[in-house]
Order: structure tokens, then sequence, then C-alpha cells
């Protein structure tokens, strides 16, 4: 099967996104090309990307990767496409959530099936589409697992709720991805097709600084700073070091036999009190919220594969560990109180979850 060589040329979409960030700098350590869309080059929040990764990467404007041709321009001369961008808003109609998240997947497809040069594509899924999380439920997870029960929201009234606003985002997960398998098994394409499904994502962050704490940094961020409200909103359930998900993406495209394969980023279960320990432990200084109360997660996961991949990539112990993980994270945050902008937007926070309420 075709794999990408070292200095081909890899087009990922959300390049300002957290995962994405981190994408583009594993796939830059390995000695590609990177080629990173944001929807507006002109935006003063986007001019840190290119300085920063340097001049092996370049930037694309994609306004809209759900608008038909979208990739028209993009996709031109690429290798690869690792397929990151997406919307976190939890909003409660699904036309607005699943439909745009079908259309951008299938874009990237399409695009990529005009060039000659294209050897894979890579989505970045989520555990949402694999299981909606119900704590205290006892489940197994693998490679065969699709959260079908999420499809359920094409059938009911839109109503208000944080709990319809993240059944959306796990429908549009789930139906993207196997449209996406679909597509492949019809049409034959001369490229792969593999995606990875990371769970909840903590650890480094490429620029706090320019982005301020956006996806799960924001959420360690309220937790840093006591707010515990939306620990009742997200249950802990299995987590993921960004560095890692990163790597499984670059053996998405790399490894010959890693083929039509769902990845499951999941390193293991983590919880909230378990994280407000090693911030104790890392920051003995600072007072920190009480234990929240919390239903530990009863799941297991069959995760045999990613963490051979990763071995195979030179991470002997395979997945990285909660508090290594966690103590990744925690410098940003210093820093950022330190320097005094602490306090820049994050994309979630506190007022966004109470809203869905």
């Amino acid at each position: 099967m075709p794999i990408l060589e070292s200095g081909e040329l890899v087009l990922v979409t959300g390049a300002n996104g957290y995962i994405g960030g981190v994408i583009i700098q594993k796939l830059l350590d390995a000695g590609f090309k990177v080629r990173g869309s944001v929807r507006d080059i002109s935006s003063p929040k986007n001019a840190w990307l290119q300085p920063h990764y340097g001049p092996n990467f370049s930037l694309v404007q994609i306004p809209d990767v759900a608008e038909p041709h979208a990739f028209d321009k993009a996709i031109k001369g690429v290798h690869g496409v690792c397929h990151t961008a997406a919307t976190l808003v939890l909003d409660t109609d699904p036309e607005k959530v699943i439909t745009p998240e079908i259309n951008g997947m299938l874009n990237v497809l399409k695009a990529a099936a005009t060039q000659d040069t294209v050897k894979r594509v890579v989505y970045t899924s989520s555990s949402a589409a694999l299981i909606t999380h119900t704590p205290g439920l006892e489940y197994h997870l693998d490679a065969h697992s699709w959260n079908e029960e999420a499809k359920v929201v094409w059938t009911l009234p839109v109503t208000q709720g944080f709990s319809r606003g993240y059944i959306n985002y796990a429908a549009k997960k789930v139906e993207a991805e196997q449209r996406a398998f679909q597509w492949m098994k019809d049409n034959t394409p001369k490229f792969d097709f593999n995606s990875v499904l990371p769970n909840s994502t903590f650890g480094i962050m490429t620029r706090a600084d320019k982005t301020g704490f956006i996806s799960t940094g924001g959420i360690l961020k309220m937790l840093w700073e006591g707010e515990t409200s939306f620990t009742s909103l997200f249950a802990p359930q299995w987590f993921v070091d960004v560095e890692d998900s990163a790597l499984l993406h670059v053996a998405a495209f790399t490894l010959p036999d890693v083929v039509s394969e769902r990845l499951l980023a999941f390193a293991g279960r983590y919880s909230w009190n378990e994280i407000l320990a090693i911030f104790r432990k890392e920051a003995p200084g600072r007072e920190f919220a009480d234990d929240v109360g919390e239903v530990k997660d009863r799941g297991t996961v069959d995760n045999k594969r990613a963490e051979e991949i990763l071995r195979r990539l030179g991470k002997q112990e395979g997945f990285t560990p909660l508090e290594e993980t966690i103590k990744k994270w925690i410098p940003y945050m210093q820093q950022a109180e330190k320097e005094g902008w602490a306090s820049a937007k994050s994309s979630t926070d506190a007022e966004q979850l109470r809203s869905f309420e």
C-alpha cells in the first residue's frame, strides 16, 4: 500500500486547532512539508502560524469546508490530507451540526480523488463516534464499535440542553466517519483512508499565548482556577496525551499495514480528582478546589493496536500516563498567570457550558 515519504506534502485542515496544531508539528518533525488550512488567512489571530512553524509550512484559506469544491485549490500537489477541522460548538439543531461535517468529509475525499499525487487521507474522528458516554455504565469498545444510537437526533424535535448539543456532536462524528468508509468502498480510489478516534485530550499546547486555552485545555484551565461546575456535565472517562494522538495520525500516513483502520486513541481512565491531585503535587503553594463528587468510568477499551503502533514509532512505554500528560500542560497555565494572559478567552468556559444546562 502507498505510504507517504519524508519531504512530501500533507494538507492539514484546522491548522489553528488544538489537535491540528500538534499534528502539524509532528509531521514537520518527521520531515514532511505541511500546508495548513484556516478559514481566514488575513485574520490577526492566524498571523502567528507561518513564523511559528517555519519554512516547510504554508497556509491556505478554506472559508467553509462544507461548501462544494472547497478544496479545489488547497488539494493541488498534496500527497496526504489530514482532516481535523471541526467546530466544537454544541448547537442543538442537528442540521447545523451533522450535515456540514458529512459534507466536509466527503469534499475531502472527492477532491483527493482528483489528484494522482494523493496517497492517504486521515480523518480525526472522536470517541463520540464509538459511544455516548453514560456515567457508571459498563461498556466495551473496539474498532468495530459504532455509536448508532446517536443517530436518533434526526427523529427528535429540536430542544435546548447540553445533552442534546452533545448528542448532535456525536452523531456528526459517527455519520461523517461511516460515510467516509462507505465512500471509499463505493469508489475505490487510488488512495487509502484511516481514522483516529481520540478521547479526552490533554497535554501540550502549540501556542496558548496566541490561541488561549482552546478545546480541552480550556476545561483544565477551569479546574485549575477553581471552577468545578462542568464536572457534572463532563463525567470522567478515558484520556489521551495529544502528542500520542498526533503520532497515531502520523502512523496512519506512514505505516504500510495501517490501511482502512480506526485507531482508538485511548490511553486509560482518568478522574477530575486525580487531576486535582496532580495539580496540588506540582503547585504546592497554590490553593485548588476541593475534590468533587464523581462516578468513575467502568468501561474497557481494546487499545492494543494503537499502543503497538506507538511502540513501533519509538514510544517503548506505549501511551503516556495521566500524570506525565497533565504535567506537560501545567507550565502553560503557570506562564499564562505569570505573564498576565491567563484571562485570555478560551473556547470552553463555564458560562458557555452553563448555557446548555
